[in-house]
């Protein structure tokens, strides 16, 4: 009986686990992260980039799942590149004051995420 659900457990979380691994790694790699370009040869270097690469992958998945980027694009703005460019351009030159980053912070939000 017991193996019979660490079975069932193995082959269907397992199995799904390791398929979202394998897809985000994917993106990592091929999805414009260059994971796999050696950036320098210090181990610990190579591990804060990493790091920062998770996080990086971690907020375009926020970013293209959110609702509340849904929400403000409602028709989309075309490829990630060009989330990526209108991020950029909006840090560039996006002035705001104390006042409007208190007013930003005092309303509440919620990301959900929608189904792809």
């Amino acid at each position: 009986m017991k193996t019979n659900k660490v079975t069932t457990l193995a082959n269907e979380g397992g199995r799904i686990r390791w398929k979202i691994e394998n897809e985000g790694f994917n993106v990592q790699k091929n999805g414009g992260f260059n994971l796999e370009h050696a950036y320098t040869r210090e181990p610990v270097a190579s591990k804060v980039f990493y790091f920062l690469l998770q996080i990086a992958h971690l907020i375009a998945q926020l970013i293209e799942k959110g609702s509340l980027f849904r929400e403000a694009f409602p028709t989309g703005v075309g490829s990630v590149k060009n989330i990526a460019f209108r991020l950029l351009e909006a840090w560039r030159n996006l002035r705001v004051s104390a006042e409007q980053i208190h007013q930003m912070l005092s309303v509440r939000r919620q990301i959900r995420f929608a189904p792809p």
